[in-house]
């Protein structure tokens, strides 16, 4: 084991009393000190809040600093935590869900966010269904330590799959049900790809990858969401995205071109790009709620509305 995993692997074996301590100490230098993408937060959280004062902005603002310096040593506690205190802390409040579903032998993407711990509920998803669960991920730039996350994430019986192998992975993949976990609130790379849809206060454009796997792999989308309920604690649920698809001709005209605009970029049917949009929207919308539920909680640190060429 080289230095780095050494070190990872002494800080994951602490008790989280221990990891608490070290959070507020990194809170300190991180916000206080260093001030760590402290631009891009504030102007993240004004531009999705313009009704709050600037007082109630920075609240939010430290809530998702301390929330940030936990989850890095959440984290970190992967590696070498247990099954029994992952499912304590991490607790399903959904389960038929996943057995209603398993029982039809329905493949399933389940689609989340960036809200409160992640890498948890992957961990626990990984424990409470019996899917085959295929997670999709960006790997990290660095080898080592992309081998190390990875090996941390896949403790529990989840396989990691990266972004570009997840075609060829689901064309080879026979067992049935599947369970594909995404998520879905990053930024788009094309936004000639993508659908925009009005978000936190603004119009926003969204990946196109969950509505176009479920529509051209027939899967059925289901939405997680996480949330804090103590410091490290977390309860989450999954519910279907149970939607009806509109007729072409009960769209706006705003929608229609998006969907014609959709269906010519990834070679989709006119309904099949209708069903995408939908599910994209549906997730938007229950973000947009989750997040104004819990602001602090969201990922504001990310370059979520940075300007590029459309």
């Amino acid at each position: 084991m080289n230095l780095l995993g050494w070190t990872l692997d002494l800080i994951s074996r602490s008790p989280f009393s221990v990891l608490h301590r070290f959070s507020d100490l990194s809170y300190f230098w991180i916000y206080v000190v260093f001030g760590y993408r402290k631009k891009t937060v504030r102007s993240n959280l004004q531009r999705s809040f313009p009704e709050k004062s600037l007082a109630e902005i920075i609240k939010i603002e430290k809530g998702f600093y301390r929330n940030f310096c936990d989850l890095i040593f959440e984290t970190i506690k992967t590696s070498t935590i247990s099954k029994e205190e992952i499912l304590d802390r991490c607790k399903l409040e959904t389960p038929e869900v996943l057995s209603d579903l398993f029982s039809s032998k329905k493949n399933v993407a389940g689609i989340s966010s960036h809200m409160g711990n992640w890498e948890w509920l992957s961990l626990s998803l990984s424990l409470s269904c019996d899917y085959k669960f295929l997670a999709v991920y960006k790997p990290l730039a660095n080898a080592k330590l992309n081998q190390i996350v990875v090996g941390s994430r896949e403790r529990f019986g989840a396989i990691f799959v990266a972004i570009k192998r997840l075609k060829t992975i689901l064309d080879q993949s026979h067992e049935k049900p599947y369970f594909v976990g995404l998520l879905s609130d990053q930024a788009p790379h094309d936004y000639a790809k993508a659908f925009e849809l009005p978000f936190l206060s603004q119009s926003t454009y969204f990946v196109p990858g969950p509505g176009v796997l479920c529509v051209k792999r027939d899967l059925t989308p289901v939405y997680g969401w996480i949330r804090r309920v103590g410091r490290s604690r977390y309860v989450w649920h999954l519910e279907l995205l149970n939607e009806s698809f509109p007729a072409y001709s009960a769209l706006k005209e705003s929608e229609q071109i998006q969907v014609d605009r959709f269906a010519s970029a990834h070679r989709l049917t006119q309904e099949e790009s209708i069903k995408a949009f939908i599910i994209t929207r549906k997730l938007v919308s229950r973000l947009e709620e989750e997040i104004k539920m819990a602001p602090q909680d969201w990922l504001w640190s990310h370059r979520r509305w940075k300007s590029r060429s459309k």
